[in-house]
């Protein structure tokens, strides 16, 4: 699986979004927060999507959303580890 369809999934973005950038920004957002210790909740995780994608809760996809954050969390830190190689 790969972070943006997760994050379409999970947040309900267009299938237009994220990005390739709107991955990197929430990504590196993650990471500064995760190393900072700070709590991932669904909250900080919505709150951080909808910052870099406008259209995030506009779109519904039924059925298809057996994400966790977990996931997402190893997936984010990932796209920014192996753009800093």
């Amino acid at each position: 699986m790969d972070l943006a369809y997760l994050l379409r999934m999970k947040f309900g973005t267009s299938p237009h979004e994220p990005t390739p950038q709107q991955i990197q920004s929430i990504s590196l957002e993650v990471k500064q927060l995760h190393r900072a210790g700070a709590s991932l909740d669904l909250a900080k995780w919505h709150e951080l999507v909808k910052k870099h994608c406008p259209s995030t809760g506009r779109w519904a996809y039924r059925g298809l959303d057996n994400s966790d954050l977990q996931a997402l969390l190893a997936l984010a830190l990932q796209a920014t580890e192996s753009r800093a190689l």
